[in-house]
């Protein structure tokens, strides 16, 4: 295999394999290591030396030097010195040197002390799929803080190669028992008493401040103020203030603030006051503030406001607005819903707006393929009244402003809101049927303590393509008039109500309906 590629790609590529990887990398350069031994105590050696470029004879800076069974890493200097401090566990140990478009060079070192060699312990390592030089943990926030320019150069000089190791403590990031290759490792269980920072883990992370993972989570993983991550999570990601993947997460991800995604997220995301995923979102988001994606299949949950691109088969709820650009399943608002194409029902205390929905519920409905009306109408309490209906082909609302045509009254003015669906709508005959409740003002606009429920059945000949004369029967209900003296039980009467009494009666309406 390696023959071949070589006599493709020629020998300006090198390759070398990782678990079940072979990694193609362009080095056109090549360098050379000269080392010495240097042993101060019986169980310390010392490794120093220069690397340089085997062309120019120039000291290559920042090339990693590093040994993978001993998890020991450093850096060159810009004269090309480097020292590496080695416990003397075995008499025998390969020193690995990498550096950009540089072919990698091992060398094997002979310590001087002992003349048998023993057994030794060798390391698993892999490679991340995937693989970055300049991935997003390093060029955000995080990254630009808590992170070295030391590690980022070896992070790209060692490119996605990793080593796992069963635990590691650290204090701070840079302070940990993995040393200075701590951020090309991945652990089992770490611990980081502030906070520190890894390849990954695949386990267990718990940080009193923050965890920081270059590449991937998986298992559990909390911290008291947040978690980064550059790669992709999947498990359990717990935080006081908020969690930053910059891959994709699958399980769990809780924060007192915030929880942000670069890529998909599967499962379930609560936040404090936001969540935030670049991709897709499948599962549930639970927000106190707001909660945004590109696309969403599941539930989104938030207390002031749902931000979506699509939301097909999705509910939204939200005390103040849900916002899909696309097309929603259902939205649940306590102000205002917008969609493009709603599939389902919009219920919101205000306002709906959308291209296509057909059970709009709301006070005013501005759907572009549904219903717009305005009608004048006098009805059986001889009010005359001014309806707009607004809504969906199927529902729609209907407010109403109306006084009345006798001078001598104390209910003078009446406002009127309900709900309304349309049965028939034919070329030359529409039939609605309508609920509504009405309340009575005085000639001050004082309410009055009493209300009126109407059912109403809407029959409408349509006059031209835009104007209908309708007559509605209805069957209504009356509370008696804040003013009267007389309790008496519920009467029926056969035409308008009892002033004295509370009534059902029947009654009617005709007018004029006018298509916007």
């Amino acid at each position: 295999m390696y023959d071949y590629l070589d006599g493709i790609l020629g020998k300006e590529y090198s390759f070398k394999e990782l678990g079940r990887h072979i990694i193609i990398q362009y080095t056109p350069q090549r360098m050379s290591v000269d080392f010495e031994v240097q042993t101060p105590t019986k169980n310390k050696v010392v490794i120093t030396g220069y690397i340089k470029n085997i062309r120019t004879n120039r000291p290559i800076s920042n090339a990693s030097i590093f040994d993978r069974n001993a998890l020991l890493s450093t850096l060159t200097d810009q004269n090309g010195y480097f020292e590496l401090d080695v416990k003397k566990r075995s008499n025998l140990i390969a020193v690995n040197v990498s550096k950009e478009a540089f072919r990698d060079t091992s060398v094997m070192v002979i310590f001087p002390i002992e003349a048998k060699i023993g057994d030794k312990k060798t390391r698993d390592y892999g490679y991340f799929e995937g693989y970055e030089e300049d991935h997003g943990l390093y060029r955000s926030f995080w990254g630009r803080v808590f992170l070295s320019p030391a590690q980022k150069i070896q992070s790209m000089n060692l490119g996605g190669m990793f080593l796992y190791s069963p635990y590691q403590i650290s204090m701070t990031p840079g302070l940990s028992t993995h040393g200075f290759i701590r951020s090309q490792i991945v652990n089992k269980f770490s611990i980081n008493i502030i906070g520190g920072s890894t390849a990954g883990v695949k386990g267990m992370e718990l940080g009193g401040v923050f965890n920081m993972n270059q590449y991937d989570m998986q298992g559990m993983q909390m911290a008291g103020v947040f978690n980064a991550v550059g790669g992709n999570v999947r498990g359990v990601q717990l935080a006081g203030v908020g969690n930053r993947v910059f891959g994709g997460m699958t399980g769990l991800q809780m924060a007192g603030v915030f929880n942000g995604v670069g890529g998909n997220a599967s499962g379930v995301q609560i936040a404090g006051v936001g969540n935030h995923v670049v991709g897709q979102v499948k599962g549930l988001q639970i927000a106190g503030v707001f909660n945004k994606a590109d696309t969403v299949r599941g539930v989104q949950i938030a207390g002031v406001v749902n931000l979506t691109k699509d939301a097909s088969g999705t509910t939204q709820l939200a005390s103040i607005l849900n916002h899909s650009e696309s097309t929603v399943g259902n939205q649940i608002a306590g102000l205002a819903n917008k969609a493009k194409k709603v599939k389902g029902i919009q219920l919101a205390g205000i306002v709906n707006i959308a291209d296509s929905s057909d059970y709009p519920i709301g006070l005013l409905n501005f759907i572009k393929n549904g219903e717009k009306s305005l009608s004048v109408a006098i009805n059986e309490d001889s009010y005359l009244g001014l309806q707009f209906r607004s809504g969906g082909r199927v529902l729609y609302s209907l407010l109403s402003i109306n006084v009345a045509l006798e001078g001598n009254r104390p209910d003078k003015y009446a406002f009127e809101a309900g709900l309304g669906a349309v049965v028939l709508n034919g070329a030359k005959f529409s039939l609605r049927t309508e609920i509504t409740a009405r309340n009575l003002l005085t000639e001050k606009f004082k309410m009055l303590d009493n209300h009126q429920s109407s059912l109403r059945v809407i029959p409408a000949f349509k006059l031209s393509e835009r104007m209908s004369i309708f007559v509605a029967p209805s069957l209504n209900y009356a509370e008696r008039d804040e003013n009267s003296i007389y309790g008496g039980s519920t009467v029926w009467k056969a035409w308008r109500r009892d002033r004295t009494r509370n009534t059902f009666y029947g009654g009617g309406m005709a007018g004029l309906m006018l298509k916007l």
